[in-house]
């Protein structure tokens, strides 16, 4: 039993594997950055909380940092936001990595083509929900002074920094491309009466010359 459980793993992994190797360059590197980041927000803390020390004085005092406690976006404090976040995220690995999903999605939706522009609109969903805990996180610190942003927090952000900044460049060439297309129709468009002006007149030359014969 547990050698056909090897031998099935094995198969698929060399199934994605050949199919990794089948990816352009620009697919490759977004499908890294998804995995990658999919493995932040799950492993990596997003918040950190240290308790707050009344010392004998009656002054609030700084806890040891092994005191605190850290928040991770898989849990049940941000359920609401890990919920948008992870759907957001699991779309995106099956759009980009998952050719059955994709068809269905073409299939559902009737759209192919800007493949880059919903990569880049989904990780802006993304981005919106940690603006939210992110302003949250800003303005606690102003009332107790003891909730921050974790490493991990720092991780992931600069994580999606970089999705956007390669979904963002992928859109543009896009667009650089449908613009290109976009010119050379207006000039197919624009020609295509003379030419058929042309015609019509090459047509009416041989009717008059056939007149003067007879």
């Amino acid at each position: 039993m547990p050698n056909k459980n090897l031998q099935a793993f094995t198969k698929l992994s060399q199934k994605y594997v050949r199919r990794f190797t089948n990816y352009t360059k620009n697919q490759k590197a977004f499908s890294l950055f998804l995995m990658v980041f999919a493995f932040a927000l799950v492993a990596f803390p997003l918040v950190k909380i240290a308790p707050v020390l009344v010392s004998k004085n009656g002054q609030p005092t700084m806890a040891d940092a092994s005191d605190a406690q850290s928040i991770y976006l898989l849990g049940k404090t941000y359920f609401r936001s890990m919920l948008i976040i992870f759907s957001s995220l699991i779309f995106l690995l099956g759009w980009n990595m998952n050719i059955r999903f994709k068809g269905f999605i073409v299939n559902f939706l009737g759209f192919r083509e800007s493949e880059p522009m919903l990569n880049f609109a989904f990780l802006w969903v993304i981005a919106s929900v940690f603006m939210g805990i992110l302003d949250t996180v800003r303005m606690l610190p102003e009332v107790t002074g003891q909730i921050t942003l974790a490493r991990g927090g720092n991780v992931m952000l600069i994580l999606l920094l970089i999705g956007l900044v390669l979904s963002f460049i992928e859109v543009w060439k896009g667009a650089s491309k449908n613009s290109q297309k976009t010119k050379i129709l207006n000039i197919v468009d624009d020609e295509a009466p003379s030419k058929r002006g042309d015609g019509k007149r090459v047509l009416q030359h041989l009717f008059d010359d056939e007149d003067l014969e007879g």
